[in-house]
């Protein structure tokens, strides 16, 4: 592969993209490193912020909260990355990492996971890709931030549905884990605030009449414009 072509913008994201590194990672062929499967129960924490660990995760099933100061930051869910942020062994974490529902991990040390790049010729280019999407997944989320409360709310359970929940031809599903409560603190707002435009929500036939699980209309999001874009 020549220079030009190893630093075109599809050929990072095809050959070192997340399932790629997992790949690497788990593979025990080519400088196997040893790993740990956790189980962990509804709020359980991986670890805790400003906490200096000697660990790297992949999420094998579940979904995590990444929490700083008592808010939810992001979300973390399977075949992802938990630890990248503070890859350095001696650098502290700089979210707590909180379990929604039943989950399962591979655990690996920090040392092993950089012994283990370093021994391929591209092993920093995982990295640098892993980090990028971190980024640009935190860009995205902060695009809707100076909306109005009740669009931002709306945009930012699109986004949250088709990123770590399921859809069918007529609606996106948010996993129950995702509650009003913890949509609340991830962006900002009163529990009042959210449950009286989730009420105004269910009226206009944007959310489903469901108490246990949030649930929209795609026919709905798609009347609207400036939503309709990100169904896809």
């Amino acid at each position: 592969m020549s220079y030009m072509q190893l630093f075109d913008k599809e050929v990072m994201e095809e050959t070192f993209n997340t399932n790629q590194l997992i790949n690497l990672l788990l593979d025990k062929e080519i400088y196997p490193i040893p790993s740990t499967t956790l189980l962990l129960n509804k709020r359980d924490i991986l670890f805790d912020e400003n906490q200096i660990h000697e660990y790297i995760y992949i999420v094998k099933s579940g979904l995590f909260s990444n929490w700083r100061k008592g808010h939810v930051i992001s979300f973390t869910k399977q075949n992802e990355f938990i630890g990248v942020d503070s890859i350095l062994g001696n650098e502290p974490s700089f979210f707590t990492v909180q379990a929604l529902a039943h989950a399962e991990v591979w655990r690996f040390t920090k040392e092993d996971v950089m012994r283990k790049l370093m021994s391929t010729q591209e092993g920093v280019f995982y990295l640098y890709n892993e980090m990028k999407t971190n980024n640009e997944y935190l860009i995205q989320r902060n695009v809707y931030q100076m909306a109005e409360t009740k669009e931002r709310i709306m945009a930012n359970m699109i986004q949250l549905a088709k990123r770590y929940g399921k859809e069918d031809s007529q609606h996106l599903i948010l996993p129950k884990s995702l509650t009003k409560k913890i949509i609340a603190n991830y962006l900002n707002i009163t529990m009042t605030t959210m449950y009286y435009i989730c009420k105004q929500l269910t009226q206009e036939g944007f959310l489903e009449p469901i108490s246990h699980q949030l649930v929209m209309n795609k026919a709905v999001i798609q009347e609207n414009s400036i939503l309709a874009g990100l169904l896809k």
